[in-house]
């Protein structure tokens, strides 16, 4: 078995993920597993060494830490053949790997890592940003926002509670036309836009509960103009994927890609990061990262 080559988020998780970390490289040291490792200094550092592991022969790459940093790692993974990519997900949310269905244990990921099994997954575009687990604009570009302001000084699931409630405060809807790659046109007032190649986002949203990360589809998930207090009674049924029964609210279908316009340019986020803004073309890249899933 080629080696595994760990980029680690030292700040991930608020530093948890270093110490799950150094579990991890016991379990491999006690099981004689070859292994190297380094770490990304600043935002967008993980995919300069990527791109520096991959031109050093490195074949088994591994992303440490949240799903921001395994955008970065699987944004060079796609451009290349023969590269398996592997997460430890030593984030806040890690809503990539747990829509996947990876253990959570550390002996469990492990053993993922080095069981030799990977399948094809799809990955993502949105205007030029690519994302693996989940893109849009609107509500969850406020939840990105609001979050990440909180995650400065609070941990765990926290953050993300407070920035769904902030963003509710401060919801904001845009009129959107919707043009699907099959020649479908959609007018819709949109509180919020999400083209989904997992099922989670936000700490664990089941946004998109249908969605199949090798079926070369997006699923893209509509919530539609509706008043706070509606928003408040959805929310639970939300979180758990219980919404798409709500046709009058939700607008819920597949396809391989979709041209969005909007009334008022509105930024976009991909995988928890702001990425560009409307209007923009949103398309599956299909089969793009060979990821390992164990068995």
């Amino acid at each position: 078995m080629d080696r595994l080559y760990f980029i680690v988020n030292p700040v991930s998780g608020s530093g948890e993920g270093m110490r799950r970390f150094s579990l991890v490289r016991g379990i491999l040291e006690k099981r004689g597993v070859e292994y190297g490792f380094c770490f990304s200094e600043y935002p967008g550092h993980a995919v300069k060494l990527a791109k520096a592991a991959i031109d050093a022969g490195e074949t088994r790459l591994v992303a440490v830490g949240g799903d921001g940093t395994l955008n970065e790692v699987a944004s060079v993974v796609k451009d290349y053949t023969g590269i398996k990519l592997g997460v430890l997900p030593f984030g806040t949310g890690n809503d990539f790997a747990r829509g996947i269905g990876l253990p959570e244990d550390d002996e469990g990921l492990v053993n993922v890592l080095t069981g030799g099994k990977s399948r094809l997954i799809d990955a993502g575009m949105a205007g030029d940003g690519f994302f693996i687990n989940v893109a849009g604009f609107g509500f969850d570009v406020d939840v990105v926002r609001y979050t990440e302001k909180y995650k400065r000084r609070l941990n765990g699931m926290l953050p993300y509670m407070l920035g769904i409630l902030q963003s509710l405060i401060y919801l904001s809807r845009t009129e959107a036309e919707i043009v699907t790659d099959s020649g479908e046109t959609f007018n819709v007032t949109v509180t919020l836009l999400s083209a989904c190649n997992g099922t989670r986002f936000a700490g664990g949203i089941n946004l998109a509960p249908l969605a199949d990360y090798s079926d070369g589809l997006m699923d893209i998930c509509i919530l539609k103009k509706i008043s706070r207090l509606r928003f408040l009674y959805l929310l639970p049924k939300y979180m758990k994927g219980k919404h798409l029964k709500y046709k009058n609210e939700f607008l819920y279908f597949k396809a391989k890609s979709v041209k969005v316009k909007t009334l008022t340019h509105s930024l976009m986020e991909c995988d928890g990061e702001i990425k560009g803004e409307t209007p923009a073309e949103f398309r599956v890249l299909s089969g793009a990262i060979d990821f390992m899933i164990g068995e």
